[in-house]
């Protein structure tokens, strides 16, 4: 916040400055020897509050009050003055004073008000935000007054436009949980660029920063701008994807943010950030390849072999950098395809549409997550007879009857997911589907109740028991059986 103290005598500002120390850190204060130099001052930057000797030579105190309001209405102004006029002060506080303080200053007297002050200044800025937001909102969206309204007329001139996405469009992250807040942003963007600059989030993942431009700016030096916005940004947050567009004065905001979001749909790629220009768009023709052997695994039921090559498919259009909306179109011509080529009824696939796909893709953190969800729509497409896994659920049964044949053993779930070309989280998410419990419960399970049948047959020694059942620290494994039983056991040995 910006704080003028305007005082004529040396003495009285050196005392003024000591007792405004405390405030000195959190805000910016400017000294002026008189009104003439406080109001040169604030056409570069006005204040938000003054603190002002009411008897100066030229200007007094009320005459600087009274031209700094033109300069801006909102000003919050302390008036200083070594005389106990009531007329001086009805006047000061007519012209918008909101304190009349007799000298000599009382730092507490002070601060109380000066604190009052500061939390009105920041009381107003706030609702001047709010409505400024809703308005840009509104302008966004088309929806803006038939007349412009106060707030709206700072829009005139030319704007560069930013939209920045975070992470996806229907992402669990959204800008909330970001550590970058909006504030940090705003500070940021009006410091780096412009004091007028505006930010404001359209939603949970889409925020808009507005800069002023002057008509003769090249786009290299735009394009500049945002560039160090975009890697700005980045350094808060792993994958955003930033595009721009220019508002001249002619042109209405809502227009400008339309073109921008076509921009983004262009451009957002998977598990990447992203930063204009858009490259073109790469030829698919190679990925068909992969398609064709995703078809022949299918009709084999060749499990495995349709993992791995779902995986290839998915590499080589992470490498082609292929955006979201483009690759919603390649998928969905996959689905119809195999769906074509395999003569699948409509109960074969599920109800399934181009629209359905690209919501899926935009709420995908990563192309593992997006491969997990194709193997599964892919797994429920198999028409041959099995020549190996043909649908993941069968998988399950195996697992359980290795965990209970090899309790004795360190057991990974990644073993088993590498055997059969499965990510451990699909497979993990699987298992928890098919029996209700997470793996690791499973595996506690079937080890208890073979302890508690070495119990029952006479075994002795726990810690022979524990290395039976896979504990190779006995006393972790009397603390696992009391947890899961209610009793150590020793105890269960007694009854």
């Amino acid at each position: 916040m910006r704080i003028f103290l305007i005082e004529d005598e040396a003495l009285a500002m050196d005392e003024l400055m000591f007792i405004m120390k405390p405030y000195a850190e959190q805000h910016t204060l400017v000294c002026y020897e008189n009104g003439e130099d406080a109001l040169e001052g604030a056409l570069q930057a006005a204040p938000d509050i003054i603190i002002s000797d009411i008897r100066m030579p030229g200007l007094s105190g009320l005459e600087t009050l009274e031209r700094l309001t033109h300069i801006n209405p909102k000003l919050q102004a302390i008036i200083l003055s070594g005389y106990n006029d009531f007329d001086y002060a009805r006047k000061a506080i007519k012209l918008g004073a909101k304190e009349y303080i007799l000298k000599p200053v009382v730092e507490k007297e002070l601060y109380e008000v000066l604190d009052r002050l500061i939390a009105s200044v920041i009381t107003e800025e706030h609702k001047i935000q709010i409505a400024m937001d809703w308005s840009l909102t509104r302008m966004m969206r088309g929806m803006s007054h038939q007349q412009e309204t106060k707030e709206e007329e700072p829009l005139s001139g030319n704007w560069l436009v930013g939209v920045i996405l975070l992470n996806n469009w229907n992402s669990e992250h959204t800008w909330a949980q970001s550590r970058l807040s909006m504030h940090h942003f705003s500070v940021w963007l009006q410091t780096q660029f412009h004091p007028d600059t505006k930010c404001l989030d359209m939603d949970v993942h889409l925020r808009i920063f507005m800069i002023p431009v002057v008509k003769t700016d090249k786009e290299s030096k735009h394009r500049l701008k945002v560039n160090q916005i975009h890697n700005f940004v980045c350094t808060y947050e792993q994958v955003v994807h930033t595009v721009y567009h220019v508002k001249m004065e002619q042109e209405v905001l809502d227009a400008t943010y339309r073109m921008c979001l076509r921009l983004m749909e262009d451009q957002v790629r998977l598990g990447v950030s992203t930063f204009m220009p858009i490259p073109q768009s790469p030829q698919l023709t190679p990925v068909w390849d992969s398609v064709r052997l995703i078809e022949l695994h299918l009709r084999e039921s060749e499990y495995a072999k349709l993992n791995m090559e779902l995986r290839r498919m998915l590499e080589s259009l992470q490498r082609a950098a292929i955006p979201l909306k483009q690759m919603s179109v390649f998928l969905s011509d996959v689905f119809y395809a195999l769906k074509y080529n395999l003569h699948l009824s409509k109960n074969d696939l599920e109800s399934f549409s181009m629209d359905s796909l690209y919501e899926f893709i935009k709420s995908c953190d990563s192309y593992s997550a997006l491969q997990d969800w194709l193997l599964g729509k892919f797994g429920g497409m198999m028409t041959g007879p099995a020549t190996e896994m043909s649908n993941p659920k069968q998988i399950i049964p195996l697992l359980m009857e290795y965990v209970q044949q090899h309790y004795g053993e360190t057991i990974h779930l990644q073993d088993f997911a590498a055997k059969y070309h499965l990510s451990v989280g699909y497979l993990s998410k699987l298992f928890k589907s098919e029996t209700g419990s997470n793996f690791s419960e499973y595996i506690v399970e079937i080890r208890m109740k073979k302890a508690q049948e070495l119990l029952n047959g006479g075994y002795k020694k726990i810690s022979e028991i524990s290395q039976m059942v896979g504990y190779e620290d006995p006393k972790f494994f009397s603390q696992t059986f009391k947890r899961w039983s209610g009793v150590t056991p020793a105890d269960y040995k007694k009854r």
